[in-house]
C-alpha cells in the first residue's frame, strides 16, 4: 500500500461515497474502485459495505482507519522533521499582493520558497488593493503588499515605495510616448471631467487622497464604474470604452505594445505608498523569510526598471508615531 490509497480510503470513509471522494481526490471513480479493491485484496478484508445511498464502513474498515491515521500522520511528521533540519522553518504561509505586481513577480516568489524554505507552504493571493486590505485586517492573509494609508496605522508596516497612478487612455490619446508608452508630456486633471472614467475598486485612503486635492473634483465626477477585475477593465480600456487611473505595471505589456498610452498629472499628486504590512495576529515563524524573499524580488524589479516609482527605495521598517508621522507626510 501506498500513501495515496491511505489518503483515498480515508476520504472514502469521511464521505461516505466513492463518487464524492473521486471528486474530491481529482479522480476517475472507476480508478479510485480500483484502489479501493487492490487496498481490501491487499489486507485480506473488506473495508466498507456498498449501499444504494453509497458506502458504510466495516468494523475491519475502523481499525484499518486509525492504523491509516497513523501511517500519514508519521510519515508528515517525518517529512518535516526533515525539512527542519534543513531550514528551521515549516509551516504554511499566506501572502496577497495586487494583480499587475503579482504577474510579474509571483512566479519568481513561488520558485524562491519552494527552493530555499522546502518546509513552507506558500498561500499566495492576488487582488485588488481593498480586498487585500480586509484580508490582512480580518487575519485572512499574514501579510501583504498594499497601498498604505493612516487609516491603518494600527499594522506593522514597511514603506516600500511610492508608486504612481498614470492616467490610462487609447493609443496617441496624450501625443508623443517614450519606450514605455508614457507621454513626454502631463495632462492636467481638468481634461478628466469630460471623460467617463474606469477604475478598480479605490480604497480609502486614495479616495481622501484624491479629494483633499484642488481639481478632485473632476476626478470623483467622471468615475463612472468601478471594475473588480483587472482583464475586464483592461478589455474595457482595450475596446475604448473609457479612460482609468492604473500604475504602469497593471498595463506594461499593453502601453509597450501600443495598445494604450499613458500620461501622468501635471496639478494632481497621485503618488500612493506602497507598503509591506503585516496582520495584528501572531505571525507564523516563516514569514519574516517569505518577507525577505519579496523584498529581494522587489529589489531586482527596481534594479531593472520594470517598476515604475516615485522614488525608488527599500527602507527599514517604520512603526508606531514615526510610521504615522510618515503615512500623514505622505497622504
Amino acid at each position: 500500500m501506498d500513501e495515496g490509497q491511505l489518503r483515498a480510503f480515508l476520504a472514502i470513509g469521511e464521505l461516505s461515497s466513492i463518487t464524492k471522494a473521486a471528486d474530491e481526490l481529482g479522480l476517475a471513480q472507476p480508478s479510485l474502485s480500483q484502489q479501493l479493491l487492490r487496498l481490501e485484496d491487499e489486507l485480506g478484508a473488506k473495508l466498507f459495505d456498498r449501499t444504494s445511498r453509497g458506502v458504510s464502513i466495516t468494523a475491519a474498515g475502523q481499525v484499518f482507519k486509525t492504523h491509516a491515521e497513523a501511517i500519514l500522520l508519521s510519515t508528515r511528521l517525518a517529512r518535516e522533521g526533515v525539512r527542519r533540519s534543513v531550514t528551521g522553518l515549516v509551516g504554511e504561509v499566506s501572502i496577497g499582493m495586487p494583480i499587475s505586481l503579482g504577474e510579474m513577480i509571483a512566479p519568481d516568489i513561488v520558485r524562491a520558497v519552494q527552493q530555499e524554505l522546502p518546509g513552507v507552504k506558500l498561500r499566495l493571493r492576488l487582488a485588488f488593493a481593498s480586498d487585500l486590505t480586509r484580508w490582512i485586517e480580518n487575519g485572512s492573509l499574514h501579510a501583504g503588499l498594499i497601498y498604505y494609508s493612516d487609516d491603518l496605522f494600527y499594522l506593522q508596516a514597511e514603506h516600500i515605495a511610492d508608486e504612481t497612478l498614470f492616467v490610462i487612455g487609447p493609443p496617441h490619446a496624450f501625443g508623443s510616448v517614450d519606450e514605455r508608452g508614457i507621454a513626454l508630456e502631463s495632462i492636467r486633471a481638468e481634461s478628466l471631467r469630460h471623460v467617463d472614467l474606469l477604475l478598480p475598486p479605490m480604497t480609502k485612503g486614495l479616495k481622501r487622497r484624491i479629494n483633499q486635492q484642488q481639481h478632485g473634483e473632476a476626478i470623483r465626477l467622471s468615475v463612472r464604474s468601478e471594475i473588480d477585475s483587472l482583464p475586464i477593465l483592461k478589455a474595457l480600456l482595450l475596446d475604448g470604452a473609457g479612460y482609468s487611473l492604473l500604475p504602469h505595471l497593471a498595463v506594461r505589456q499593453e502601453l509597450h505594445d501600443g495598445l494604450l498610452s499613458a500620461a501622468q498629472l501635471s496639478d494632481m499628486d497621485v503618488n500612493l505608498p506602497f507598503a509591506l504590512v503585516r496582520a495584528g495576529s501572531r505571525p507564523p515563524a516563516a514569514l519574516p523569510a517569505v518577507e525577505a524573499i519579496i523584498r529581494r524580488k522587489l529589489q531586482e524589479l527596481l534594479q531593472n526598471g520594470e517598476w515604475v516609482v516615485n522614488p525608488p527605495s527599500l527602507v527599514t521598517p517604520l512603526e508606531g508615531q514615526k510610521h504615522r508621522e510618515l503615512v500623514t507626510a505622505l497622504c
